[in-house]
């Protein structure tokens, strides 16, 4: 499920049956798995080549949060967080 709060232009993540993405800023989304244990999140990043969309988890010991790395597509972002647990 996506639930767009803000006028973005940037294309929503759309997890492939594996959890949901919840959008909570602009060129930002939550991603939980099937449980609701939020995994991470997408950022969309606007380059002169199109969209990036970085991979990002909360990193609790700093009480921030630590880029995966940065895909071209939304799926590789999100199997970046789904594969990286």
């Amino acid at each position: 499920m996506t639930t767009a709060l803000w006028n973005d232009l940037a294309p929503a993540p759309r997890p492939a049956g594996w959890g949901a993405a919840t959008h909570v800023a602009v060129g930002l989304w939550r991603i939980a798995d099937p449980r609701g244990v939020v995994v991470g999140h997408v950022r969309a990043i606007a380059t002169e080549g199109g969209w990036r969309f970085a991979a990002e988890r909360f990193h609790a010991a700093t009480g921030g949060f630590r880029r995966l790395g940065e895909f071209w597509s939304s799926a590789d972002a999100l199997e970046c967080l789904r594969y990286a647990r």
